[in-house]
């Protein structure tokens, strides 16, 4: 017999046992990160909820109606550049509009822009009522900057300033 039909029968055999190899595994699926947190939705909410019985709303001036409303739909389309240039140019008509700096203020914190969000909060305070829905989202807004930036002490003591702005409804006899 030939040399190369000897060894036909145990080219055949690693053959078949070459295809009966286990393929390898699959790589495993990459799990989605979780959604980012939409800190402006929560700060929104949590302001409306909490019981204050004043509420300080700031005279509105006319010329910044319609940059407004265009802010409000840039926010709601998700353009927050867009939205950041029309809080701007409003605030250069109008520039002691304490909820004016802080939707400013909120529109960083959807950027991640934790800096501006805290320095924009804190102008929104200084300038603003210091009580009611206003203050509570000035403090909400800093807690949340805060947090991202692993500052658990300051986000705490800014959630207890949101705590200390709503005004209780008076005692009456």
């Amino acid at each position: 017999m030939c040399p190369e039909l000897r060894r036909a029968p145990a080219f055949l055999a690693l053959l078949l046992l070459a295809a009966c190899a286990t393929t390898p595994p699959p790589k495993p699926v990459a799990k989605a990160a979780p959604p980012a947190r939409d800190w402006v939705a929560e700060i929104r909410a949590e302001a409306r909820k909490l019981p204050s019985h004043i509420e300080v709303i700031p005279l509105q001036e006319a010329a910044v109606a319609d940059l407004r409303a265009k802010a409000q739909a840039a926010e709601a389309a998700k353009r927050f550049d867009e939205a950041e240039a029309t809080l701007h140019a409003a605030l250069a008509i109008v520039p002691e509009d304490p909820a004016l700096w802080q939707w400013r203020a909120e529109i960083a914190l959807a950027e991640h822009r934790f800096a501006d969000a805290i320095a924009h909060a804190q102008k929104s305070e200084a300038i603003g009522p210091k009580l009611g829905d206003l203050c509570v989202r000035n403090w909400l807004t800093v807690a949340a900057a805060r947090q991202e930036a692993k500052d658990s002490a300051g986000a705490a003591a800014a959630r207890t300033r949101a705590a200390a702005c709503p005004v209780p409804a008076p005692i009456r006899m």
